[in-house]
């Protein structure tokens, strides 16, 4: 507040200097310079008086007017002329003596006046000179002063900030109530707690990966409060620096995020999220290496995360290591039983291992917690059809094709069983719709040993080509 009312009263302070020298000498009159002729200062000499008085002088000239310097010489000039053409049509001596005297006295007196308006106009330029030129050191004392005390106030903030470092913003001791920088980072800081409190989702992997826009918005408001305690000096909590990683994980700025997660491995090696999410960012970026090895940490730390299970899983089954995959997609669905997409991916990992009874068996469990989970029911087709298991297996194809009408794959593998089991009419009509959907599949009937009862039959051929 003082630093307030100093640059209030200096500002002040110059504008009446400006005013006081813009008074100063604006107020001047012009000096009142005499003539100068040859030299000398000379009085203005009497004029001569002709003993004639029939003689016509040359008629008085009225005072010039205020005008410009330029006007009066060019009305000077041709003043002179006229007098001298008046003068070069008299023939008497006497009178040309007289008027030229009386010319010569009116001359005098029309320089003093333009002489005295050039000083005029010189001290107008003076003063506007020193107007300006007090404005602009007004200027500077301002700019000068501002330039001071904000540098003054950084370095009381710089030093206020210092003397933050290392202590919890959340307590506030009542001897630092007063400091105003101390108690809007107290503020902030118990008002962040409480919001933190309340968005526990943020720290669900799962979810924190699939935000909705609310969710995001709330995000970006705490992330704020948290850049505002970082500026204030407070040291970010591992907390504190995986929430700022995953808005940025949430933007797609996925070299910030991991660099966040990564010095959160630093700080706390036992911060199995932030291993998980290093290990889910380089499993975008098709890094599956570096995905299982951080995944697999994420496991150790917390064995029981159904999230961090699951995702290993699947970037095993990436790196084709069918075990490792089946091994952690198991306890993925132990911990999380109602989890369709565990159920699916662990049947991935069976059937690539040559475990296809057990692979139809995640199918179709998969397929139950989700009925219309096309995948899940169009691979418990494939693997009831390896097991001879033909209606089951169309069953299961007709379900997925209800469940996802322009499956081409589904279709065609449904006429496939329909022709196996002799059902004329449905192999026909799958095959038409998938060859419709996806024409290459007419070569294929062609040659398919599925539908080799059908060689002579003319719809069939028509439907080929």
């Amino acid at each position: 507040m003082r630093n307030i009312f100093t640059l209030i009263l200096i500002i002040l302070t110059v504008a009446l200097a400006v005013s006081y020298s813009v008074n100063f000498y604006t107020g001047k009159k012009p000096t009142e310079l005499p003539v100068e002729i040859s030299g000398t200062t000379q009085s203005p000499a009497p004029a001569y008086q002709m003993p004639d008085t029939d003689v016509n002088l040359l008629p008085e000239e009225p005072d010039m007017p205020n005008t410009d310097v330029y006007t009066r010489v060019n009305d000077l000039e041709k003043s002179i002329s006229t007098k001298l053409s008046i003068i070069a049509r008299s023939s008497n001596n006497k009178e040309v003596i007289a008027r030229i005297d009386q010319l010569s006295k009116q001359l005098e007196n029309d320089v003093t006046l333009v002489l005295a308006a050039v000083n005029k106009k010189e001290q107008w330029y003076r003063n506007e000179f020193y107007q300006v030129l007090a404005g602009l050191l007004a200027v500077f004392v301002l700019f000068t002063t501002i330039m001071i005390m904000g540098y003054v106030s950084l370095k009381k903030f710089i030093a206020q900030s210092l003397l933050l470092r290392g202590i919890k913003p959340t307590a506030v001791s009542s001897d630092d109530s007063e400091n105003p920088i101390l108690s809007a980072v107290g503020a902030v800081a118990a008002k962040l707690a409480v919001k933190i409190g309340d968005n526990r989702y943020l720290f669900d992997a799962d979810k924190a990966v699939r935000l909705t826009t609310v969710q995001k918005n709330t995000l970006s408001e705490i992330t704020d409060e948290l850049l505002f305690l970082d500026k204030a000096g407070s040291k970010l909590s591992p907390e504190e620096l995986y929430l700022l990683g995953v808005e940025r994980l949430n933007e797609k700025n996925y070299t910030e995020a991991n660099a966040l997660f990564e010095h959160i491995k630093k700080d706390d090696p036992e911060f199995a999220a932030a291993w998980y999410m290093t290990g889910y960012i380089a499993y975008l970026n098709k890094k599956y290496d570096i995905a299982a090895e951080n995944l697999a940490k994420a496991c150790v730390i917390e064995p029981e995360n159904d999230t961090f299970q699951s995702t290993y899983g699947s970037t095993c089954l990436r790196l084709k290591r069918y075990s490792e995959a089946a091994a952690a997609l198991e306890k993925a669905a132990t911990i999380k039983p109602d989890d369709a997409a565990v159920w699916n991916n662990l049947a991935h990992a069976y059937i690539v291992s040559g475990e296809t009874e057990k692979a139809a068996e995640a199918f179709r469990k998969a397929a139950d917690l989700k009925p219309d989970f096309h995948e899940a029911l169009h691979n418990l087709g494939l693997a009831l059809g390896r097991l001879n298991r033909q209606e089951e297996a169309l069953a299961a194809f007709e379900k997925a094709i209800a469940a996802k009408p322009d499956k081409h794959e589904s279709m065609y593998n449904a006429a496939c069983l329909y022709a196996i089991l002799g059902k004329r009419e449905g192999a026909l009509k799958n095959l038409k719709k998938a060859i419709e959907l996806s024409p290459e599949y007419a070569k294929k009937a062609r040659t398919d040993k599925d539908f080799e009862s059908f060689t002579n039959d003319a719809e069939f051929k028509a439907i080929v080509g």
